[in-house]
């Protein structure tokens, strides 16, 4: 599986988010304790309200290794993406 934000993009984070739009699917950003401030996909909500995340890169830490994460860690949801284009040889 591909990225769905390929290296060097531009992310905008809506910071003005309610826990109600943070729901299974979306992309968010969060500060996680081990691995700072990262950008995943919300894959499910516990029945204790922690929040798994999964990334969408074949390299990326795979959610048993991140770990639950508490609903206070998400800075914000990305709201869009400028990817990255690559540089043609002229």
């Amino acid at each position: 599986m591909s990225s769905c934000i390929p290296e060097g993009s531009y992310v905008l984070v809506n910071c003005w988010h309610s826990l109600l739009s943070v729901r299974p699917g979306r992309i968010i950003k969060v500060r996680h304790n081990r691995y700072g401030d990262i950008i995943k996909t919300l894959d499910h909500i516990d029945e204790q309200g922690f929040l798994w995340l999964r990334g969408e890169h074949k390299s990326s830490i795979s959610t048993l290794d991140m770990g639950p994460v508490n609903h206070h860690q998400v800075i914000g949801i990305v709201s869009f993406v400028i990817r990255s284009t690559p540089k043609v040889a002229l």
